[in-house]
Protein backbone atom coordinates (compact mmCIF):
# COMPACT_ATOMS: atom_id res chain seq x y z
CA UNK A 1 0.00 0.00 0.00
CA UNK A 2 0.95 3.47 -0.75
CA UNK A 3 1.04 7.23 0.96
CA UNK A 4 1.06 8.59 -2.03
CA UNK A 5 -2.28 10.07 -3.13
CA UNK A 6 -1.46 11.08 -6.34
CA UNK A 7 -3.14 9.57 -9.29
CA UNK A 8 -0.44 8.28 -11.61
CA UNK A 9 2.27 7.59 -8.81
CA UNK A 10 4.73 5.29 -9.75
CA UNK A 11 4.87 3.96 -5.99
CA UNK A 12 1.38 2.82 -6.31
CA UNK A 13 0.75 -0.50 -5.12
CA UNK A 14 -1.51 -3.09 -3.33
CA UNK A 15 0.21 -4.15 -0.59
CA UNK A 16 3.90 -5.87 -1.32
CA UNK A 17 1.31 -6.85 -5.03
CA UNK A 18 1.26 -4.17 -7.60
CA UNK A 19 -1.80 -4.78 -9.90
CA UNK A 20 -0.33 -4.87 -13.32
CA UNK A 21 0.62 -1.70 -15.02
CA UNK A 22 -1.54 -0.68 -17.58
CA UNK A 23 -3.39 1.91 -16.35
CA UNK A 24 -3.05 0.66 -12.51
CA UNK A 25 -6.59 2.49 -10.16
CA UNK A 26 -3.61 4.53 -8.83
CA UNK A 27 -5.65 6.67 -6.81
CA UNK A 28 -7.37 3.86 -4.88
CA UNK A 29 -4.14 1.56 -4.75
CA UNK A 30 -2.10 4.91 -4.45
CA UNK A 31 -3.82 6.32 -2.25
CA UNK A 32 -4.81 3.29 -0.94
CA UNK A 33 -5.07 3.94 2.79
CA UNK A 34 -2.64 6.36 3.03
CA UNK A 35 -0.23 3.29 4.12
CA UNK A 36 2.79 4.02 3.63
CA UNK A 37 5.59 2.78 1.17
CA UNK A 38 8.23 5.38 2.06
CA UNK A 39 8.88 3.30 5.24
CA UNK A 40 8.07 -0.07 3.69
CA UNK A 41 11.53 -1.43 3.57
CA UNK A 42 13.13 0.09 6.42
CA UNK A 43 12.88 -1.50 9.84
CA UNK A 44 9.27 -0.83 11.42
CA UNK A 45 8.86 -1.90 15.06
CA UNK A 46 5.31 0.09 16.31
CA UNK A 47 6.71 -0.23 20.10
CA UNK A 48 9.26 2.50 19.44
CA UNK A 49 8.78 6.51 18.69
CA UNK A 50 7.93 7.39 15.04
CA UNK A 51 10.93 8.17 13.18
CA UNK A 52 10.21 6.80 9.89
CA UNK A 53 6.91 6.04 7.88
CA UNK A 54 6.47 2.10 8.30
CA UNK A 55 3.79 -0.55 7.72
CA UNK A 56 3.77 -4.30 8.47
CA UNK A 57 0.74 -6.79 8.98
CA UNK A 58 0.14 -6.46 12.96
CA UNK A 59 1.89 -3.27 13.44
CA UNK A 60 -1.56 -2.15 15.24
CA UNK A 61 -3.87 -5.30 16.08
CA UNK A 62 -6.65 -2.79 17.26
CA UNK A 63 -6.86 -0.78 14.39
CA UNK A 64 -6.84 -3.85 12.02
CA UNK A 65 -9.36 -5.06 14.10
CA UNK A 66 -11.69 -1.99 13.22
CA UNK A 67 -11.28 -3.03 8.97
CA UNK A 68 -13.94 -4.86 7.10
CA UNK A 69 -12.72 -8.31 6.48
CA UNK A 70 -15.07 -9.56 4.02
CA UNK A 71 -16.03 -7.48 0.73
CA UNK A 72 -18.83 -10.14 -1.89
CA UNK A 73 -18.21 -12.67 1.58
CA UNK A 74 -14.35 -13.07 -0.09
CA UNK A 75 -11.26 -12.29 2.39
CA UNK A 76 -8.60 -9.03 1.41
CA UNK A 77 -5.64 -10.22 -0.65
CA UNK A 78 -3.58 -7.28 2.12
CA UNK A 79 -4.32 -6.51 5.80
CA UNK A 80 -1.81 -4.30 7.15
CA UNK A 81 -1.28 -1.22 9.59
CA UNK A 82 1.11 1.91 10.01
CA UNK A 83 2.19 4.47 10.49
CA UNK A 84 3.08 8.03 8.87
CA UNK A 85 5.25 10.77 10.52
CA UNK A 86 7.60 12.62 8.04
CA UNK A 87 6.49 15.75 6.11
CA UNK A 88 6.71 13.91 2.73
CA UNK A 89 4.37 11.32 3.76
CA UNK A 90 1.64 13.61 5.92
CA UNK A 91 1.39 16.25 3.59
CA UNK A 92 -1.33 18.21 3.86
CA UNK A 93 -2.18 17.00 7.27
CA UNK A 94 1.27 18.33 8.65
CA UNK A 95 -0.36 21.85 8.09
CA UNK A 96 -3.03 20.90 10.71
CA UNK A 97 -1.00 19.62 13.55
CA UNK A 98 -1.11 16.32 12.75
CA UNK A 99 2.66 14.69 13.31
CA UNK A 100 1.97 11.04 13.40
CA UNK A 101 -0.83 9.19 11.29
CA UNK A 102 -1.76 5.98 12.08
CA UNK A 103 -4.08 3.57 10.03
CA UNK A 104 -4.91 -0.19 8.83
CA UNK A 105 -6.57 -1.12 5.93
CA UNK A 106 -7.58 -3.82 3.91
CA UNK A 107 -7.63 -4.36 0.12
CA UNK A 108 -9.20 -6.52 -2.38
CA UNK A 109 -8.10 -6.75 -6.28
CA UNK A 110 -11.60 -6.40 -7.99
CA UNK A 111 -10.34 -6.67 -11.96
CA UNK A 112 -7.07 -7.22 -14.04
CA UNK A 113 -6.60 -3.43 -13.36
CA UNK A 114 -9.19 -2.59 -10.47
CA UNK A 115 -9.67 -2.57 -6.91
CA UNK A 116 -10.65 -1.19 -4.00
CA UNK A 117 -9.39 -0.91 -0.20
CA UNK A 118 -11.39 -0.19 3.05
CA UNK A 119 -8.96 1.98 5.90
CA UNK A 120 -9.44 3.59 9.40
CA UNK A 121 -7.03 6.02 10.24
CA UNK A 122 -6.47 7.87 13.77
CA UNK A 123 -4.00 10.52 14.83
CA UNK A 124 -1.64 9.91 17.59
CA UNK A 125 -0.43 13.30 19.53
CA UNK A 126 -2.92 16.05 20.86
CA UNK A 127 -4.35 16.80 17.78
CA UNK A 128 -7.41 14.99 16.90
CA UNK A 129 -7.88 14.11 13.17
CA UNK A 130 -10.55 15.74 11.36
CA UNK A 131 -12.97 13.94 8.19
CA UNK A 132 -12.25 17.47 6.08
CA UNK A 133 -8.46 16.98 6.54
CA UNK A 134 -8.63 13.70 5.12
CA UNK A 135 -10.82 14.59 2.62
CA UNK A 136 -8.44 17.85 1.99
CA UNK A 137 -5.32 15.35 1.74
CA UNK A 138 -7.13 13.25 -1.20
CA UNK A 139 -8.28 15.64 -2.93
CA UNK A 140 -4.97 17.90 -3.14
CA UNK A 141 -3.07 14.42 -4.14
CA UNK A 142 -5.42 14.02 -7.02
CA UNK A 143 -5.29 17.53 -8.37
CA UNK A 144 -1.72 16.94 -8.48
CA UNK A 145 -1.60 13.94 -9.76
CA UNK A 146 -0.74 12.50 -13.45
CA UNK A 147 -3.34 11.89 -16.43
CA UNK A 148 -6.01 13.17 -14.03
CA UNK A 149 -8.98 14.40 -16.34
CA UNK A 150 -11.02 15.90 -13.48
CA UNK A 151 -11.74 15.61 -10.44
CA UNK A 152 -15.20 16.46 -8.47
CA UNK A 153 -16.16 16.38 -5.04
CA UNK A 154 -19.71 15.91 -3.42
CA UNK A 155 -21.62 14.71 -0.13
CA UNK A 156 -22.38 11.19 -0.16
CA UNK A 157 -25.26 9.74 1.84
CA UNK A 158 -23.23 6.89 3.83
CA UNK A 159 -26.04 6.19 5.89
CA UNK A 160 -28.83 7.74 8.02
CA UNK A 161 -27.56 10.19 9.91
CA UNK A 162 -23.89 9.93 8.75
CA UNK A 163 -22.87 11.80 5.93
CA UNK A 164 -19.57 11.63 3.81
CA UNK A 165 -17.43 13.66 1.36
CA UNK A 166 -17.28 11.79 -1.92
CA UNK A 167 -13.93 12.63 -3.97
CA UNK A 168 -14.54 11.32 -7.78
CA UNK A 169 -11.83 11.47 -10.24
CA UNK A 170 -11.47 10.83 -14.05
CA UNK A 171 -7.79 9.43 -14.43
CA UNK A 172 -7.03 8.59 -17.70
CA UNK A 173 -8.96 5.52 -18.38
CA UNK A 174 -10.21 4.56 -14.34
CA UNK A 175 -12.95 5.87 -12.52
CA UNK A 176 -11.61 6.52 -9.07
CA UNK A 177 -13.76 7.64 -5.97
CA UNK A 178 -12.72 8.11 -2.45
CA UNK A 179 -15.26 8.85 0.49
CA UNK A 180 -14.05 10.00 3.93
CA UNK A 181 -16.39 9.90 7.19
CA UNK A 182 -15.79 9.81 10.88
CA UNK A 183 -16.72 7.01 13.15
CA UNK A 184 -16.23 6.90 17.15
CA UNK A 185 -13.68 9.42 16.84
CA UNK A 186 -12.08 7.66 13.77
CA UNK A 187 -11.95 8.25 9.90
CA UNK A 188 -13.11 5.64 7.51
CA UNK A 189 -11.90 5.76 4.22
CA UNK A 190 -13.48 3.77 1.34
CA UNK A 191 -11.47 3.85 -1.84
CA UNK A 192 -12.58 2.45 -5.59
CA UNK A 193 -10.89 2.56 -8.79
CA UNK A 194 -12.11 0.76 -12.08
CA UNK A 195 -10.45 0.68 -15.44
CA UNK A 196 -13.25 1.36 -17.42
CA UNK A 197 -12.73 -0.87 -20.08
CA UNK A 198 -13.63 -3.75 -17.36
CA UNK A 199 -16.18 -1.71 -15.34
CA UNK A 200 -17.66 -0.37 -18.86
CA UNK A 201 -19.83 2.39 -16.62
CA UNK A 202 -19.84 4.91 -14.23
CA UNK A 203 -23.22 3.16 -12.54
CA UNK A 204 -21.37 0.46 -12.32
CA UNK A 205 -18.54 1.83 -10.76
CA UNK A 206 -20.84 3.56 -8.37
CA UNK A 207 -22.51 0.30 -7.52
CA UNK A 208 -19.05 -0.55 -6.24
CA UNK A 209 -18.79 2.30 -4.23
CA UNK A 210 -22.22 1.83 -2.67
CA UNK A 211 -20.60 -2.00 -2.09
CA UNK A 212 -17.90 -0.92 -0.64
CA UNK A 213 -19.21 1.23 1.62
CA UNK A 214 -22.06 -0.80 2.71
CA UNK A 215 -18.80 -3.41 3.91
CA UNK A 216 -18.11 -0.60 6.15
CA UNK A 217 -21.66 0.07 7.45
CA UNK A 218 -21.91 -3.99 7.80
CA UNK A 219 -18.50 -4.33 9.85
CA UNK A 220 -19.88 -1.69 12.30
CA UNK A 221 -23.20 -2.66 13.26
CA UNK A 222 -25.10 0.24 10.71
CA UNK A 223 -27.68 -0.25 8.58
CA UNK A 224 -27.59 0.87 5.11
CA UNK A 225 -29.23 3.36 3.54
CA UNK A 226 -31.88 1.15 2.26
CA UNK A 227 -31.30 -2.22 4.16
CA UNK A 228 -34.64 -3.55 2.66
CA UNK A 229 -33.01 -3.80 -0.77
CA UNK A 230 -29.28 -4.90 -0.19
CA UNK A 231 -27.03 -4.00 -3.78
CA UNK A 232 -27.02 -7.63 -5.36
CA UNK A 233 -23.54 -9.03 -5.66
CA UNK A 234 -23.54 -9.73 -9.06
CA UNK A 235 -19.93 -8.76 -10.16
CA UNK A 236 -17.60 -11.51 -9.52
CA UNK A 237 -14.56 -10.44 -7.46
CA UNK A 238 -11.97 -10.89 -10.15
CA UNK A 239 -12.95 -10.67 -13.21
CA UNK A 240 -11.05 -12.06 -16.44
CA UNK A 241 -9.94 -8.99 -18.22
CA UNK A 242 -11.30 -8.49 -21.97
CA UNK A 243 -8.88 -7.92 -24.41
CA UNK A 244 -6.83 -4.92 -24.12
CA UNK A 245 -4.81 -2.88 -26.35
CA UNK A 246 -1.37 -2.16 -25.14
CA UNK A 247 -1.14 0.89 -22.82
CA UNK A 248 1.02 4.23 -24.09
CA UNK A 249 0.90 5.33 -20.17
CA UNK A 250 3.97 5.36 -19.09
Amino acid sequence: MSLDPRPGSRTAGVGRTRLSRRRVPVVLIALALLAVLVGACSKFDPSEPCTSDGTAPGAYPELEAMVPKLFRDAAPSQLDSGRTCSTDGLTTLKGHGIDELRYAGATWQTGTDSGLSLATFTSFGPTALRPEWVTEFYETGARNGKNVNTVDTSDYPVADGITGRKIDVLNDESYQSVVVWERDGRIEVTLVADFIREIQTKAAHEQVVRQAVDAWLTADGVAPPDAGSPVPHDLPLVTAAPSLAPSTAP
